[in-house]
């Protein structure tokens, strides 16, 4: 079943990047996400509980995706965490969670839904204006009030996920249609340059979320929300495919720049010193890749109630993000060196992919949040 998931989902990704190649000049964006709906692209975590195959799938997909463009790749990379956290995580066969996963990873592939979420923990926050998520209790369900300042596939989801405490204590993962009057869409967060991700901030107010779509996350179930590391740590693990996607795309139109100049009477591409430069953004690149492939080994390899293993799962996916972001940015600002004013042509693919590699970076964990974590790890150790 897994190989035909793969088989099936490969042939059908080269129909997706032919049409994103297509909107990429119309930039009619509604119209692709309409369209790889269509396909089973989007839904590999609801066929396979298997977190390597879901992990390695769907990173190659947003790496491909990512070549493409970037904007579209991160929003499909919010998409695919939420789904991929959803169905590998270990619950209890015994637990409402489990049960209440499969009714909800059902109705994702049989509607062919695309999934927003929101809530992300930012290093900055606005005093006068960051409000937090509040969940009420009442009869059959929850009433949402509050703000979220950034959500990718605004508008064009069809739910979003959302996490918030309750008045209880617990927190619950909260599942909602993303069409109803109480949810309200304001402020593109990045303008035109991430356009295709369509990261806005959002607004509940009174929106009404029936218990059928809350999965509760309880002291019994999980004492540490160990759920909610676990699904972070899919954010971190799948974020460097989109840019390490973009980076190979420049690296391959530096190749192509280099068999097309010449210098003292010799191609570029014939070059020692030119041969050591992309020399030197291939091992980044590939080091970037071997960073991931570390971090998608560790989530295949958590343990439900293993504090060791979430850890080393975590702190993988954090190191794979943060220096494959930081490589990506590296390689882009090196092929702009070499390729000169060419680099920076005006509607040329190299020039987009510069304005928007540098949100990899920006993304959390920040290099502020991830330096304090790692700060603060060795600080509380008492062994070193």
């Amino acid at each position: 079943m897994n190989n035909l998931i793969i088989e099936t989902k490969q042939s059908e990704l080269e129909k997706v990047c032919a049409k994103l190649y297509e909107i990429e000049h119309s930039r009619n964006y509604e119209e692709f996400y309409s369209f790889i709906k269509t396909t089973e692209v989007p839904f590999i975590p609801c066929y396979t509980k298997n977190a390597k195959i879901i992990h390695q799938e769907c990173f190659r997909t947003l790496h491909k995706i990512g070549e493409i463009s970037i904007p579209v790749s991160i929003a499909l990379s919010m998409h695919y965490y939420i789904l991929a956290s959803l169905s590998s995580y270990p619950f209890s066969i015994k637990s409402k969670q489990y049960w209440k996963r499969e009714m909800l990873l059902k109705k994702i592939e049989k509607e062919r839904l695309l999934i927003a979420n929101t809530g992300s923990v930012r290093t900055f926050k606005d005093i006068s204006g960051n409000k937090s998520i509040i969940a009420q209790k009442q009869e059959g369900g929850y009433l949402i009030n509050g703000e979220a300042p950034f959500m990718s596939l605004s508008g064009v989801a069809d739910y979003f996920v959302f996490t918030a405490a309750l008045s209880d204590g617990d927190k619950a993962v909260f599942f909602a249609p993303l069409d109803d009057d109480g949810i309200e869409f304001y402020n593109s967060a990045f303008g035109e340059t991430m356009q295709g991700s369509f990261t806005k901030s959002v607004k509940f107010k009174n929106l009404i979320v029936s218990n059928d779509n809350i999965i509760k996350l309880t002291d019994s179930e999980d004492a540490n929300c160990e759920i909610l590391v676990y699904q972070r740590s899919w954010f971190q693990a799948l974020i460097p495919s989109s840019y390490l996607g973009a980076s190979l795309r420049v690296i391959t139109l530096l190749k192509e720049f280099s068999k097309r100049k010449i210098k003292n009477g010799k191609k570029l591409s014939e070059s020692d010193s030119f041969l050591n430069d992309i020399g030197e953004l291939m091992i980044k690149h590939k080091g970037a890749l071997q960073l991931c492939e570390n971090a998608r080994n560790c989530i295949s390899g958590f343990k439900k109630g293993d504090k060791l293993s979430l850890e080393k799962m975590f702190e993988a996916s954090v190191l794979s993000k943060h220096f494959s972001t930081h490589f990506s940015e590296e390689i882009i600002t090196k092929a702009r060196h070499l390729m000169g004013s060419k680099f920076l042509s005006p509607n040329s693919l190299t020039n987009k992919i510069y304005k928007e590699i540098v949100y990899g970076i920006l993304q959390p964990m920040t290099d502020i949040d991830i330096k304090e974590y790692f700060g603060q790890s060795i600080m509380n150790n008492n062994n070193t």
